[in-house]
């Protein structure tokens, strides 16, 4: 039940257990997004945004740049909502309920496109980053960060997935893909950012 709760949180128990992972991820994305070379006028894409700590960064930073976010969980999208409505009160921000998958229906083109821990509750991850690799502008940078969490993983685990990435962005048409790790607890985490 809980593990469902980080895949899908629901109710005031996902609430909290949001608010437990924007603490833990803030540090996540701060790293993440230093990997994007973020300009001013980027659209910029987050899916799984959580309670929405990032792109709440990024709209205080970057007040000039169209913030996207896609996340599975309504209770995610209203603690987003309310935390971002403070900064821009919606200038700018468009926040869609929904899995990964969904910006299949989205008619934008993105500058730079992010994902913290969630790439692996995706259903279709090669045609999601596909479709982002079309809608991608040239030039366009993604990062894909994980932390492995799972009973049993080390940080061979974050190795072996920095592989699986690098592979799943091939795969789907990105280039120049490198490849970085922190040290964090309970085992390193590991990014992998390519270009469009």
């Amino acid at each position: 039940m809980l593990e469902d709760q980080f895949a899908k949180p629901k109710g005031w128990m996902g609430k909290a257990v949001g608010r437990f992972m924007e603490f833990e991820n803030d540090d996540l994305a701060d790293w993440t997004q230093s990997f994007l070379q973020i300009n001013e006028n980027d659209t910029i894409l987050e899916i799984g945004f959580g309670a929405g700590g990032g792109l709440a960064s990024l709209a205080k930073a970057y007040p000039s740049a169209e913030l996207i976010g896609v996340d599975p969980s309504e209770a995610m999208v209203e603690m987003a909502v309310s935390k971002l409505q403070k900064i821009r009160q919606h200038q700018q921000v468009l926040l869609t309920h929904g899995p990964a998958q969904v910006i299949k229906n989205f008619n934008l083109t993105f500058d730079k496109v992010y994902a913290i821990n969630n790439i692996t509750f995706w259903e279709d991850p090669v045609g999601t980053l596909r479709h982002i690799h079309e809608y991608m502008n040239k030039g366009g940078k993604i990062a894909l960060t994980l932390c492995p969490h799972e009973e049993g993983a080390t940080d061979d685990t974050t190795e072996v997935l920095g592989g699986q990435l690098t592979s799943l962005l091939t795969d789907s048409g990105f280039s120049q893909i490198e490849v970085f790790i922190k040290p964090t607890k309970p085992n390193n985490t590991v990014c992998a950012v390519a270009m469009r």
